[in-house]
């Protein structure tokens, strides 16, 4: 009952042109192999080119493994509008919780938003579990509005009223 009403809309973002053209290289090698490999082998590859387009359609960084890289912004078409919708709800004063499957996906928005001086925090399943509490208590009391969470880490019984 503490919890305010849930919304949901649906956004779509477009493949930028890096995304695109890693995406088709990556669908284009991964077929070859797979059509060459049978059994388990064809299927772990399967698994592998799927878990490979979700993080190009992530961000290329993620998928290139360029946790370091200073140039994010315009790479990718999610991260854009990631970006646009944040700042909407920044500028409304509203708190923000971001969830990720993917704990480098978490660390590429945390290096953009470090860019853009967002207070923010992160929480994942290599977060001191000690360290929790204080974590959780610092967003409920408002010292930072933005929150990235790991659904592994975030799955275990969380309970954070304070974001819209």
């Amino acid at each position: 009952p503490e919890l305010p009403p849930k919304t949901e809309t649906s956004e779509f973002a477009r493949l930028t042109r890096e995304q695109a053209v890693l995406y088709e290289a990556v669908v284009r090698e991964t077929m070859a192999k797979i059509e060459a490999a049978e059994g388990i082998a064809r299927r772990g590859l399967v698994l592998k080119l799927l878990t490979s387009l979700r993080q190009i359609c992530n961000h290329p960084a993620q998928y290139l493994k360029e946790a370091d890289s200073p140039r994010l912004a315009g790479r990718s078409g999610k991260f854009d509008l990631f970006e646009d919708l944040l700042s909407v709800m920044l500028a409304e004063q509203q708190s923000v919780l971001v969830f990720t499957q993917y704990v480098e996906m978490a660390r590429l928005v945390s290096a953009r938003l470090g860019q853009q001086h967002i207070d923010h925090r992160i929480l994942h399943g290599g977060t001191p579990v000690a360290g929790r509490p204080a974590l959780v208590d610092a967003f409920q009391s408002g010292d930072f509005k933005v929150f990235l969470l790991s659904l592994r880490a975030a799955g275990t019984g969380l309970t954070l009223t304070r974001a819209q």
